[in-house]
């Protein structure tokens, strides 16, 4: 357990290894100035109180930590009795923040990441019902939804509390008031997020090294600059046709047949495309009979524009990503699939001025406004209150090389994680656990592939230190929509795998793996390190994961 009464001497053991260590060493001394406070009593676990004044006799008093509400909250069903506290820390603007104290405490603590524009933490029960204590943050400001960026208005203290500070000052804060409630320090720390959650994880690992002892980062939205460029960009070449839209309908019937096309490459036929890369779906089997246009068929042009949303990004010499894939698993009534985050649940109409757009932004109030595209909505908002200052900014005029640029300018030191040597977090024992999905049609998979490849080739580790790969490790996982959903792989337990990486010292080699469908598992499959990918063995039940070897 790397505890904060070491931080300034880890601060010089990170500064030792690498030139350009200066703005981390700076948020560091910041870290330690604020919450540093005497060791701990190490006495073992045992639940205490749970009132505010006692919990508030627990805080720093140097911190700027205030608790709101303290709450012995009984058990019910997995979850277990536990002190539920919430409260904020002053650093520019309020990063509230909320704590589970279970009764029977694992010596263990976790801290939750929350995706989109965060603003509401994170559900604590998971955690809490494993034993752990159990923390997360509206990283700085209120939100109406994960959607909602009007709070960053004109706001750069907010902005900087969400995409640096608010993780690090929550958890350390948080840390202490566990070990002083308690009693005792945590034997171990980890880090769960999924999505800007996972980009946390990454930004945690890359700036702040010696927080976390493990970090799982799922989906991490981690190139955010060019991400929230792609979301723009796909929306815009919907919206240059009406007839570019495709119906939610549709989807059961793109996924039936690359499903057919492509669900034995792999050797089994099972429902699970291991590896969508290889599979190549000819979505002209689809096209609609001439005069004919029903859900069940396509037209040309709907045709043309799955293709394209396939190779966008780098792949049109267009600075954004490339990467997502049509997988069988990319309908919406299983989680979000390509109808939420592509196109949304009514096609485009003309505004006042003729020109196309989703219907939310169209229709006048009590009409049915259906629900538009996530990626279209989380772009718009994020030109609109970070980028441009402007309410009402239209994504629609979007300009790559113009707007692109001013992002750039406004906050390219702080948006993106792509410090990617991770030298001082793997020296300092951390471990970092990546997993995404391959029908991930919000995150392309590509992104974390191109993560893991920048940390294998960037980190840099003397010669008595293990390779990296035995302290950071990417699964991808079949048939997973984004950060959970679709029909393949989407039951496993990170957390376990990566307890028994810190606690043991035992680096996944897989991570078993099952496909629910109605809601009961039916088959399992390894999650294999990437590059590898499972082969089954030849011989026993092709529905067992205990008979694929990862290769």
């Amino acid at each position: 357990m790397r505890s904060l009464p070491h931080c300034l001497q880890e601060m010089v053991d990170i500064a030792s290894f690498a030139v350009g260590e200066v703005r981390m060493l700076h948020r560091s001394i910041l870290i330690c100035s604020l919450l540093a406070s005497p060791a701990v009593q190490s006495n073992p676990a045992q639940a205490v109180g749970c009132d505010i004044e006692h919990v508030a006799s627990t805080v720093n008093p140097r911190a700027q930590v205030h608790i709101e509400s303290a709450t012995l909250v009984a058990a019910a069903g997995p979850v277990a009795a536990h002190c539920a506290v919430s409260g904020y820390i002053e650093h520019g603007t309020r990063i509230g923040f909320t704590l589970g104290l279970p009764q029977q405490w694992n010596r263990k603590f976790l801290f939750l990441g929350v995706g989109g524009f965060a603003g509401i933490p994170a559900p604590l029960d998971g955690g809490v019902a494993r034993g752990y204590a159990t923390a997360s943050t509206d990283t700085g400001h209120k939100g109406t939804s994960v959607e909602d960026a009007t709070w960053a208005l004109n706001n750069p203290a907010a902005i900087i509390n969400h995409y640096e500070s608010s993780i690090e000052l929550t958890t350390q804060a948080l840390k202490q008031l566990t070990s002083a409630y308690y009693g005792t320090l945590p034997a171990h720390s980890y880090f769960q997020g999924c999505s800007a959650g996972g980009r946390q994880g990454i930004v945690q690992a890359e700036r702040f090294p010696t927080s976390f002892d493990g970090i799982i980062a799922e989906a991490p939205a981690w190139s955010y600059a060019k991400l929230l460029t792609t979301f723009v960009e796909n929306a815009k070449q919907i919206l240059e046709s009406p007839g570019n839209w495709v119906p939610p309908d549709a989807f059961r019937q793109v996924d039936r047949v690359v499903m057919k096309q492509c669900d034995k490459l792999d050797g089994v036929e099972d429902g699970i495309i291991e590896d969508p890369r290889v599979c190549k779906p000819d979505l002209r089997e689809l096209a609609c009979k001439p005069g004919a246009h029903t859900p069940s068929c396509l037209t040309p042009a709907q045709v043309n524009i799955l293709t394209k949303l396939q190779h966008a990004g780098f792949a049109r010499g267009r600075p954004g990503y490339y990467g997502y894939y049509l997988t069988g698993s990319d309908r919406s009534d299983m989680s979000w699939g390509w109808s939420e985050w592509f196109f949304g649940t009514l096609p485009p109409l003309a505004d006042a001025t003729g020109k196309l757009n989703f219907p939310g932004d169209v229709l006048p109030a009590g009409a049915d406004r259906g629900k538009g595209p996530n990626q279209f909505i989380l772009g718009e908002q994020f030109f609109r209150y970070f980028v441009m200052s402007d309410p009402h900014y239209d994504a629609r005029t979007f300009n790559i090389e113009r707007d692109a640029q001013k992002l750039q300018t406004r906050l390219g030191n702080v948006l993106d994680a792509d410090d990617t040597d991770l030298g001082p977090f793997v020296r300092s024992g951390g471990k970092l656990l990546i997993w995404h999905g391959w029908s991930d049609s919000a995150i392309p998979p590509q992104m974390a592939i191109e993560l893991y490849t920048h940390i294998l080739k960037d980190t840099r580790q003397p010669l008595t230190h293990d390779p990296v790969d035995r302290a950071v490790r990417l699964f991808m996982v079949p048939g997973m929509q984004h950060c959970g959903g679709g029909t393949g792989l989407t039951d496993f337990d990170a957390l376990s795998a990566m307890e028994h990486w810190v606690e043991q010292g035992h680096a996944p080699e897989r991570i078993d793996a099952w496909q629910r469908i109605a809601g009961k598992r039916v088959r399992s499959r390894p999650l294999c390190p990437y590059p590898q990918t499972p082969h089954y063995r030849g011989s026993g039940n092709s529905d067992a994961a205990s008979n694929f070897d990862c290769k």
